[in-house]
């Protein structure tokens, strides 16, 4: 069996998720955890999935079509997936307030497979993101930009994002009271 991340668009309707589940059983997918990211254009779903060594990215595609779902990302997944990600995002939030992990690491950590570049002018534009970046103001002073071509940034994963940061400019004002 391997293990996969993968993200699909379901119309946010009655019966839709479950249609897109079905297609995966009947490909014997065990789905081992899933998290529902609320967008304009539906329900994101980010499935971690156990399956056959036979199928292919192509083979898990097309049951994604099949269960209704669109703007399919598959990519492969290693056992970290299986944390789950409440305790993930705590632990990231732990390594940057006691040093262990600078801001841009637990940021490319929590974001999984994304650039991260910093600049020093803050006047290129107020924080936000597009599906394919993050604009964030260092809490050290600056700008960190975030890029990832996919799959697509979605609200949540700003959110959570943003929640670093801050949390990172917290933690820096306590450093430096102390």
């Amino acid at each position: 069996m391997t293990l996969w991340r993968i993200r699909a668009t379901v119309d946010d309707r009655p019966g839709f998720l479950s249609v897109l589940t079905a297609s995966l059983a009947l490909r014997k997918v065990n789905i081992l955890s899933v998290q529902v990211h609320t967008t304009e254009s539906g329900a994101v779903d980010d499935f971690l999935v156990e399956a056959p060594d036979e199928l292919t990215v192509a083979d898990l595609a097309e049951a994604v079509r099949r269960g209704r779902g669109r703007d399919a990302w598959i990519a492969q997944a290693d056992v970290r997936g299986l944390i789950d990600e409440p305790t993930r995002v705590l632990a990231l939030a732990g390594k940057v307030l006691d040093g262990s992990a600078t801001l841009e690491e637990a940021l490319a950590s929590l974001l999984g497979d994304c650039d991260i570049s910093w600049r020093a002018d803050t006047s290129t534009g107020a924080e936000g993101y597009t599906a394919t970046g993050m604009q964030l103001q260092d809490p050290a002073g600056g700008t960190l930009y975030v890029r990832r071509l996919a799959p697509a940034f979605t609200p949540a994963e700003y959110a959570r994002a943003h929640a670093l940061v801050a949390l990172a400019h917290v933690a820096g004002k306590r450093n430096t009271a102390a």
